[in-house]
């Protein structure tokens, strides 16, 4: 992405292997929740993993009994420029925020830029939420 937009086939076949490695954490409950180009990884064979599960959530259908939750509703993580709308409110998540987040992916792979210029309204925006005026 340095260089721009890649061609049609090329960011499809990332953007089909990114959704296979979602598919695997979503089918075991794991919502990543903090998707975005430098989370993708090209391997020199061509094979593209999804790292960086650092922000990822169990969801509440795959928690142990006992289980500790660090993050509850009302708290914001992620990467602005890639985040769900529900996400940016705080709002409870599923596998819907990740697949939002691989839109964007997609779409900046496809044009070489992102579609919204959303990272300072975010931003104000759960500053708002928080109670602190200042940008």
């Amino acid at each position: 992405l340095e260089q721009g937009a890649l061609p049609r086939s090329e960011a499809l076949d990332i953007s089909a292997q990114v959704a296979a490695g979602l598919e695997s954490a979503h089918d075991r409950g794991i919502v990543h929740r903090d998707l975005k180009p430098a989370n993708v990884m090209v391997t020199p064979d061509g094979r593209i993993k999804v790292l960086d599960f650092g922000l990822a959530k169990v969801t509440e259908r795959q928690m142990r009994p006992g289980s500790m939750v660090l993050t509850q509703q009302g708290m914001v993580f992620g990467t602005p420029e890639f985040m769900s709308p529900e996400q940016a409110h705080g709002k409870t998540l599923d596998a819907r925020s990740d697949i939002y987040s691989l839109g964007i992916i997609l779409y900046e792979l496809l044009t070489g830029k992102l579609p919204f210029a959303c990272a300072g309204t975010v931003i104000n925006m759960v500053a708002r939420r928080s109670g602190d005026a200042s940008p």
